[in-house]
């Protein structure tokens, strides 16, 4: 009779420890899923809505993951390292390709002009500014063609990046900090009189200067911001690096 009961209890116990087993591997399938799960609402961590949340391993993982997990400071990198190389290229172009020749002043505009109007203070305009002011850009940048031509809000906003980037931002704001940049590493002081002489600079050669980047990037500006957002930053600075060669050749060696 023992034996009979003994016989009965020891499939009950391997069911029971089965089930319990199905219920711990069970629990360590949630856990792992709660771990792995992409955060959303309020957990989400709060930015600038653009970086993303991403797992990697090693550090061949944090570096190919590094530009969408760290948007801004790819940002800030490219721009700095790409307007320096820039006016390396040029300067090598016209003959200062010696350390004797080289005008590491010159050079020293073009690397702190990229990297605090081109990496810091761009991003803001770009991301914070026009994503307020142009609501529908980022929707109408993620759509498919077929429905890019079909949305007209979209498309309204596209024109608005286009003329607010060409003729608000570049003609009153970049150009009149490139050319105080470049006065004051060229020896002028922070004064009234360091911005008056850089502006006055930039009113003689308005026309030429303005001409110059309406051409460029009026038509650039058309593809760069109604392609998907994840691809406009490497257009954007792809056609920056060849802008600050023009600018690097027109205003660089200028005094």
């Amino acid at each position: 009779m023992a034996m009979l009961r003994a016989a009965v209890r020891a499939p009950a116990r391997a069911s029971l420890n089965m089930c319990r087993g199905q219920e711990i591997r069970s629990a360590r399938v949630r856990r792992s899923c709660q771990v792995s799960r992409p955060l959303r609402g309020a957990e989400a961590p709060k930015g600038d809505g653009i970086s993303h949340v991403i797992e990697y391993t090693g550090l061949w993982g944090a570096i190919t993951t590094f530009p969408k997990r760290k948007p801004f400071a790819t940002n800030v990198i490219i721009a700095t390292v790409k307007t320096s190389i820039a006016d390396f290229l040029v300067q090598s172009a016209s003959g200062n390709n010696s350390f004797d020749t080289f005008d590491f002043k010159r050079n020293a505009v073009f690397t702190l002009f990229g990297f605090a109007y081109l990496g810091v203070a761009q991003w803001f305009i770009y991301v914070t500014v026009f994503t307020r002011l142009c609501p529908h850009a980022v929707r109408f940048s993620n759509l498919p063609m077929k429905d890019k031509l079909k949305d007209k809000l979209g498309q309204r906003d596209l024109v608005k990046q286009i003329l607010l980037d060409n003729f608000v931002h570049y003609t009153f704001i970049y150009f009149p900090v490139f050319y105080t940049f470049k006065e004051l590493v060229q020896g002028g002081g922070i004064n009234k009189e360091t911005v008056s002489s850089a502006l006055s600079k930039y009113y003689n050669n308005f026309v030429m200067d303005n001409l110059a980047i309406w051409g460029l990037w009026i038509p650039c500006d058309v593809v760069i911001y109604a392609v998907p957002v994840w691809l406009r930053l490497p257009l954007n600075h792809a056609v920056s690096a060849a802008w600050t060669m023009i600018l690097s050749w027109m205003r660089g060696s200028e005094k």
